[in-house]
């Protein structure tokens, strides 16, 4: 398991984009992903997204996160392993305000 976050630019607030995420992550969960962790929007207007799963999960959310939503424009998802052991987010995913 590894812990990575993510940081999605462009057109990513105000379009639905942390429910998209948590949708996408709920059904990646139901398929046995186990992803867990959090999304977020910052104040420079990009989102944030942290997740703690397997490689081949965090490679399936990255792909998600470069799409986005019908009325997002992502213009770039630039993601980073977060060192040490991030199980303390426990099993859910959820969105912050």
């Amino acid at each position: 398991m590894k812990s990575r976050q993510f940081f999605i630019f462009g057109k990513v607030q105000g379009v639905g984009f942390r429910r998209f995420v948590k949708t996408k992550v709920d059904a990646l969960n139901e398929e046995g992903m186990n992803i867990s962790g959090f999304v977020c929007n910052l104040s420079d207007g990009s989102v944030r997204v942290v997740a703690h799963a397997s490689e081949e999960a965090l490679q399936k959310l990255y792909r998600i996160l470069e799409v986005g939503t019908i009325k997002s424009e992502v213009s770039s998802v630039e993601s980073q392993d977060i060192p040490g052991d991030m199980e303390q987010i426990g099993n859910g995913f959820e969105i912050l305000r």
